[in-house]
């Protein structure tokens, strides 16, 4: 016989009990995602203590309460360590003609006409026109170094010939990347396990040399996305390199993808996406930060260039995607990464 809490977890919204002191006692497995924390870190917390920054909540479950009535919200915005755009449903909760608690079930918006970024593709163009001007005029030096180490045949003189070549390879094949990631994806069907499972084998070493454990939630039955696999490619090993870093030894990576749960509004539609989550056991970043880490040129390491997550989103963002962000200090973090099906019947 199907259980009733199997039946809860299944649905797409969250739902979360509380009883009559705001204490949550049950949250279905959409709401653990939602939150970002496993039930056992949540059982017996207060509502003000999951929902930060959100003083009308906690009022409004009192409210259901005492009055035994709902209370309903569309486009509200919710604070649980990140913004967040929600419907919810507010309704007491019964248990033998008693008024027990009350129960939440919050589906979360993500609206894709507001997430316009003008400032940030002004400034991606910028970069691609700058490594365009560059481009040309490496190439007239790297052929003077050839020309003259052609003509001197001197050891000495041919040392340094070789050093501006060797320079100007490399700063041409930065360049060239740059160039890449700046112009539009060309788009097919594409199996994003495949593609994970390619970024995976890249850093492999690297996650063994770390004693990195890892885990693949992959779900089977993901339909294909429509995208640019060279520039998926990309990203994934962008996102995942940067999780490893982030680890001491013996941290724990994982990879899992699903179809989203949140209601995507795309052209006037709901449409879901595929999901791939990356989620880390490292040292994760604080609150302050998690507004500035796509920007371009923003980095904490000490070897960064501060591209890698700005150019990942500018791919995401041709995709017709956007890339999710989730961190505690201390505990890791989780970046979700949404692209369209290849069927926008999905």
């Amino acid at each position: 016989m199907i259980s009733f809490e199997a039946i809860i977890n299944s649905l797409e919204e969250a739902v979360i009990l509380f009883d009559r002191e705001t204490s949550i006692t049950f949250l279905n497995k959409t709401a653990e995602e939602l939150i970002g924390r496993g039930s056992k870190d949540i059982f017996g917390k207060k509502a003000s203590h999951v929902f930060r920054g959100e003083k009308s909540f906690t009022p409004l479950i009192k409210k259901t309460i005492a009055e035994g009535r709902s209370f309903r919200g569309r486009s509200v915005s919710l604070d649980i360590g990140q913004g967040l755009d929600i419907d919810f449903i507010l309704s007491p909760f019964f248990s033998n003609n008693r008024i027990e608690g009350a129960v939440l079930s919050i589906s979360e918006n993500i609206h894709i006409a507001e997430r316009g970024d003008y400032d940030f593709d002004s400034v991606v163009y910028l970069i691609g026109t700058i490594a365009h001007e560059i481009k040309n005029p490496l190439g007239g030096i790297k052929g003077a170094a050839q020309l003259l180490r052609h003509k001197t045949h001197n050891a000495s003189i041919d040392e340094y010939t070789e050093l501006i070549i060797r320079e100007t390879d490399r700063l041409n094949a930065i360049l060239h990347g740059y160039l890449t990631i700046c112009k539009k994806p060309s788009f097919n069907p594409v199996n994003v396990h495949e593609v994970l499972e390619k970024a995976i084998a890249i850093i492999d070493i690297s996650i063994k040399k770390a004693g990195i454990s890892m885990s693949r939630l992959y779900d089977p039955s993901l339909p294909q996305v429509r995208g640019d696999e060279a520039k998926l490619l990309q990203v994934f090993l962008n996102i995942t390199k940067n999780a490893v870093e982030s680890m001491k030894r013996g941290g724990r990576l994982e990879i899992a993808t699903y179809p989203s749960h949140e209601s995507v509004r795309a052209e006037g539609k709901m449409k879901r996406w595929a999901v791939i989550a990356v989620r880390d056991t490292g040292k994760g970043i604080p609150a302050r930060e998690l507004q500035k880490i796509f920007m371009p040129f923003y980095t904490k390491k000490k070897d960064g260039t501060g591209i890698g997550l700005a150019f990942s989103k500018k791919i995401i963002k041709d995709h017709g995607g956007l890339i999710k962000v989730r961190s505690e200090p201390g505990k890791g973090s989780t970046f979700l990464i949404y692209i369209p099906f290849e069927s926008n019947e999905q």
